[in-house]
């Protein structure tokens, strides 16, 4: 079972095997997350996701997609750079909802136990609270296989409130599910 969380704070404060953090279309640790990964953690993980890009025979990542690399000096096994906005930065449920199934699976895949999740596309994607949580709402109440937990992670206090909110909700189904069998 998953146990899925939300708090205010810095992401990368937290310890867990993966990262997911927010990435634009070219891959580039320019802001948010990836740019205080860049500043904390130097040049390798930029180059790796543009060879990662090279390597693809791709000019961009689509909206959607999760790129896997290595935490290189970073405390995590692995940072996931999932896109969840597009080349203007503009984003919907739909688009971070594919975000985050393209990440977890990744995370799932490669043995991860415990994830730490940025709040995707509510920095420069400028999603609001109830489009996040929408984009959510499809994980939430699922268990990811082989992880233990995952914790969403944001600065911005109203995003935390709208993810907790949603993982209540999520909890009162399921024990409403559970109370009918």
């Amino acid at each position: 079972m998953t146990t899925w969380t939300a708090s205010v704070g810095d992401v990368l404060d937290l310890e867990a095997d993966a990262l997911i953090c927010s990435a634009n279309p070219s891959l580039n640790l320019s802001g948010g997350v990836g740019g205080a990964l860049l500043l904390r953690y130097g040049q390798p993980m930029q180059e790796c996701l543009h060879e990662w890009l090279r390597k693809s025979g791709l000019q961009s990542a689509s909206p959607g997609m999760a790129v896997a690399v290595p935490g290189g000096a970073a405390p995590y096994r692995v940072v996931i750079h999932a896109v969840a906005i597009d080349a203007f930065y503009d984003s919907s449920a739909e688009i971070i909802a594919q975000a985050y199934r393209s990440a977890l699976a990744e995370a799932s895949r490669v043995g991860c136990k415990a994830i730490a999740a940025a709040c995707l596309a509510c920095g420069y994607g400028r999603v609001g609270p109830s489009v996040f949580a929408a984009g959510i709402r499809p994980h939430v109440r699922h268990a990811v296989p082989g992880v233990d937990r995952i914790e969403f992670r944001s600065m911005d206090a109203d995003i935390i409130r709208a993810v907790q909110s949603e993982l209540a909700a999520g909890d009162s189904e399921q024990s409403l599910a559970a109370e009918s069998r």
